[in-house]
């Protein structure tokens, strides 16, 4: 009988089982530093993603891992994470859902409106920007009010956040390894972004992750469905729609140039439809503002922002008024050269939220959540770094609880929060075009 050489198998297993542990002991430590609004919780907020993000390290040393280890602790890790202090956008969810089942419209009505007071609940004044009315999407007001008949709960926002977060890792288990998988189903801002802060971007990134899989299949029409209602969920998505249309023109196994541009037409109409149908139940005839394009936040607000800091630091612009519509102008310039230049959906989008994300003058840590499906594929360096880079991000309520209301990061801890995403995400591209490495390989 031959011999089994049982410390050869424990410390294969060694990378699994430390990974493990330590990604379930940091997510139980940081359950109770969930409200920034207190004293010295970053700090201790900060061990707990630390001690996480080690067990996320280690993980990329893990090569073999079976489909129960895999599901316990991805699973067991978010459900920890429910009973953690949200985010304070979280309150805007339920607000905006309750207010819908009285006949209400949180485009029409900010939280503060005076027709609203007497609808306002225990927690209404944890709300961020009460005078500001809603800007998410249609189909996501939509899913709020759903919600908000069941009950208006954080306990039940957070497990439908959490539950299309755990599609996302079934979906990529259908064409990924379980071991390459990890790079999202164990990220420490995954985790905290949706089952601890309580965000609701996996709503939008599961069609997204769908679409991506559907057009790799060549089934064009469920693709555009799916980017749909992404974009339906968070306006975000639209340019991919864009890239799936110039591919369908430049499709080679169709030769018909008129019956390619008739489907192309629909494909456009059919990724527009979810966001039509679910706009009929905000908007009225001459009325119809669910795009907040004159919203102040959205127009004037910065947040952690990379590319406008930078303009602003070298121009010498001190002014706390800025608009930030003129970075439409770069993106759309971006946006247009990559889906002439790229062909991939994985590679376009991925390309797309890099260019999306440094030129955005309103960053938070969770939306940097929109690129990680995606490294799942490319393995691309920058989007592991920054998955633990962005929690740098936190000292901006640290320093607000200290009386500092100006939500600026230093120059120091900007660049610490984005040199690692920029550095890493164009070595990744550039050894995958230098070397010609698969970028499923690097």
């Amino acid at each position: 009988m031959q011999k089994i050489n049982t410390s050869k198998i424990n410390r294969k297993n060694l990378p699994l089982l430390l990974s493990s542990i330590l990604i379930l002991v940091g997510a139980i430590f940081i359950i109770p530093y969930g409200d920034f609004q207190e004293v010295n919780t970053v700090q201790k907020f900060w061990i707990g993603i630390g001690i996480m993000s080690l067990g996320f390290i280690i993980s990329w040393a893990i090569k073999s891992i079976n489909y129960a280890w895999f599901w316990s602790i991805t699973i067991l890790a978010r459900l920890i994470l429910i009973p953690m202090e949200p985010w304070s956008d979280i309150w805007r969810y339920l607000w905006e859902g309750y207010i819908q089942n009285f006949g209400f419209s949180p485009y029409d009505l900010a939280p503060n409106a005076v027709e609203l007071i007497p609808y306002r609940t225990e927690w209404w004044s944890l709300m961020n920007h009460p005078d500001a009315s809603a800007i998410y999407p249609p189909l996501s007001q939509l899913a709020f009010r759903f919600l908000a008949v069941i009950n208006p709960s954080v306990f039940i926002f957070k497990l439908a956040f959490i539950l299309a977060d755990l599609g996302i890792c079934w979906l990529l288990s259908r064409k990924f390894s379980l071991e390459k998988i990890l790079i999202y189903a164990w990220n420490p801002l995954i985790i905290y972004s949706f089952a601890g802060g309580g965000h609701y971007d996996s709503w939008f990134i599961l069609p997204l992750v769908a679409a991506w899989l559907a057009f790799d299949n060549n089934r064009w029409y469920w693709s555009s469905f799916f980017i749909g209602i992404s974009v339906a969920i968070k306006w975000m998505s639209l340019p991919i729609l864009l890239f799936l249309i110039w591919q369908k023109i430049l499709d080679k196994q169709e030769h018909n140039i008129y019956r390619k541009i008739k489907q192309a037409i629909f494909l456009l109409l059919l990724g527009l439809l979810p966001t039509c149908i679910a706009a009929l139940n905000f908007c009225e005839p001459g009325k119809c503002s669910v795009i907040p394009i004159s919203s102040n936040f959205v127009v004037n607000g910065r947040s952690a922002e990379f590319i406008p800091y930078l303009v602003s630091f070298i121009f010498l612009e001190k002014s706390t008024e800025y608009n930030n519509l003129i970075y439409g102008i770069p993106l759309v310039l971006g946006v247009g050269i990559s889906i002439w230049n790229i062909h991939k959906f994985v590679n376009f989008t991925e390309s797309y939220f890099f260019i999306l994300l440094t030129l955005s003058p309103i960053v938070h840590a969770w939306y940097f959540t929109w690129l990680i499906p995606f490294a799942v594929a490319t393995r691309n360096l920058g989007i592991k770094w920054v998955s633990l880079s962005t929690f740098i991000y936190f000292i901006l309520p640290y320093r607000q609880i200290l009386g500092d209301n100006s939500w600026l990061l230093t120059t120091m801890e900007r660049f610490w929060l984005w040199l690692p995403l920029i550095i890493g995400f164009i070595w990744s591209n550039w050894r995958e075009k230098k070397f010609r490495i698969p970028k499923n390989e690097l």
